[in-house]
């Protein structure tokens, strides 16, 4: 899916640290967990959350996680995934896949743009947000 309207930054954003990363993840792992408990729907509104977080305009393409960490998940463009489904949905169903985030992290630090499989596949990278 391509989104013609995104605005694509042409400067060159240093790469977010690993360290970085996996702080953002952990706290939208958290988000997921505690929504979970909402009765009745709460296990499938954090699925969705999971999935779609890089991609939510109203979080303006950026998670909670990658927000309070300072990063944006981007095309390797330079484009924000904000309503850009396509890489959205690549970059994160794998995470679902038992033992993958597993091996995602391995790929991730050994890789040496700092992309894991699902970055990689979808043409996407996480950069450090500039300062507002």
């Amino acid at each position: 899916m391509e989104i013609i309207d995104q605005p694509v930054d042409t400067t060159e954003r240093p790469l977010a640290t690993d360290g970085n990363r996996i702080l953002a993840y952990l706290i939208d792992v958290l988000i997921t967990i505690g929504v979970s408990f909402v009765p009745v729907v709460g296990w499938i509104a954090g699925a969705v959350y999971f999935v779609t977080r890089d991609g939510l305009p109203f979080l303006n393409g950026q998670s909670v996680g990658k927000r309070a960490m300072n990063i944006r998940a981007v095309t390797t463009e330079g484009a924000s995934l904000s309503n850009n489904w396509g890489p959205v949905l690549i970059r994160n169903i794998v995470l679902f896949i038992p033992v993958f985030p597993l091996i995602e992290l391995i790929v991730m630090l050994t890789n040496p743009n700092k992309q894991r499989l699902g970055d990689q596949w979808a043409r996407t990278k996480v950069v450090v947000e500039p300062a507002a």
